[in-house]
């Protein structure tokens, strides 16, 4: 599978959102890997978020562990893909 963002690619990123849920694009801050962008998978109240990337050669949920919701730097609600 492709990854839905590729270089060049640009993102617009919301702050204000009035909740996540799975399926939803989000930008974080991961301890390991830094800024990422990836799609929440699991959502839970205690852990966070879980996140997944759409690409077969993407860092694998279980590597990225749970994310916390004070890592999340905002919600992706708009994507313009430079090469389609």
């Amino acid at each position: 599978m492709l990854p839905e963002l590729a270089h060049g690619d640009f993102v617009i990123v919301s702050k204000f959102y009035k909740s996540l849920k799975v399926g939803d694009l989000i930008v974080a801050e991961h301890p390991e890997y830094k800024s990422i962008i990836k799609r929440i998978v699991q959502v839970s109240a205690e852990q966070g978020v879980l996140l997944s990337g759409n690409n077969s050669a993407s860092v694998s949920s279980e590597k990225m562990g749970w994310i916390s919701s004070k890592k999340i730097f905002g919600k992706v609600i708009f994507e313009f893909n430079a090469k389609k």
